[in-house]
């Protein structure tokens, strides 16, 4: 069903002086009501009658119209209560790589009534439609494409619906506080020699021979990565390191890793090496431009250094609305 553009415009116009967040509530405030063109044909067909009856004085005529007209202004009623108190929101931060279509979640659940014949998407065109149960909180994953890295915010997300006879559109655009961030593709790149994976060895080696004259009795909740192995096999002593960048298998990935001038693709090969290093189980460690993340492994680490290499020179609070 089409809506006319004028009252569309103003929606549109409307919602873009609102504040972005996180969870909205539907209500009055911004529900937009407005009849569909079936709507329309039905309300001329509810004035013709009228004058028909108006004309030829007839009884059964005059019963017939006032009886569409109530159908009429019921399903304003109806359309209305549909969607208000339908609470919207987004709270996950998801990610995804450059080229990939990035996810966003909407949470919907409406804990008064059931809401029917929901359609929601990013274009008005394009909609999927759904329902929801008295509350039960549905999920609906919207997927857009992206071309460059960094926080991606979603534009603005419109719920419509029609119920129950098709013949009133209620719909509002929401500006939706939905974030995805975005890392760089992970492309395999040529180390320069300069600066190389030798040298990152190198200087970890000069690590490991000032950290092993750090020696300290293993305690209980220290990281396993620290301890020195050979000291246990020879004495049968469980002696660990005191600082655990010190670990033999830790590779620093640096910003002169690469011999590339262009930054995207220095961010591309660094996003392959941490994701390679991650898959091996290899402890690494960080070291570009404005940061430095000390060697690590594990999920968590591994997010820390794509979150960086996703948001370099863009700032950390930096978004793109799309």
């Amino acid at each position: 069903m089409k809506v006319s553009l004028f009252p569309e415009y103003i929606s549109r116009w409307l919602s873009s002086k609102s504040a972005r967040s996180e969870q909205f509530t539907l209500s009055q405030k911004n529900i937009y009501i407005f009849p569909s063109r079936m709507g329309f044909v039905f309300f001329l067909l509810i004035v013709l009658l009228l004058l028909t009856a108006i004309n030829y004085q007839n009884s059964l005529i005059y019963l017939f119209t006032f009886f569409l007209g109530a159908v009429f202004f019921v399903s304003i009623m109806l359309c209305f209560l549909n969607m208000n108190g339908l609470c919207v929101s987004s709270f996950q931060v998801l990610a995804c790589y450059e080229g990939e279509l990035r996810p966003h979640v909407i949470e919907l659940l409406n804990t008064e009534k059931p809401s029917m014949g929901l359609r929601l998407g990013v274009d008005k065109h394009i909609l999927t439609e759904m329902s929801i149960n008295k509350g039960v909180k549905k999920l609906h994953n919207i997927l857009l494409p992206t071309d460059s890295r960094g926080v991606h915010v979603l534009d603005r997300l419109r719920i419509e619906s029609s119920f129950p006879f098709g013949f009133i559109i209620a719909w509002t655009w929401l500006k939706l506080d939905s974030k995805v961030l975005v890392f760089p593709k992970p492309v395999e790149g040529v180390r320069s020699l300069e600066g190389g994976v030798g040298s990152e060895l190198k200087n970890n080696s000069r690590l490991l021979s000032e950290d092993l004259t750090e020696l300290k009795s293993y305690q209980h909740g220290d990281s396993a990565l620290r301890i020195v192995w050979k000291q246990l096999a020879a004495k049968d002593q469980l002696i660990i390191r005191s600082h655990e960048q010190g670990t033999r298998d830790s590779v620093w990935l640096t910003w002169r890793l690469y011999d590339v001038a262009n930054i995207e693709k220095k961010l591309q090969h660094l996003c392959f090496d941490i994701l390679d290093l991650h898959r091996k189980q290899q402890v690494y460690g960080l070291d570009i431009p404005g940061a430095l993340i000390s060697p690590s492994m594990g999920e968590k680490h591994k997010h820390e250094c794509l979150k960086v290499l996703a948001l370099f020179g863009l700032g950390a609070e930096e978004g793109q609305n799309d």
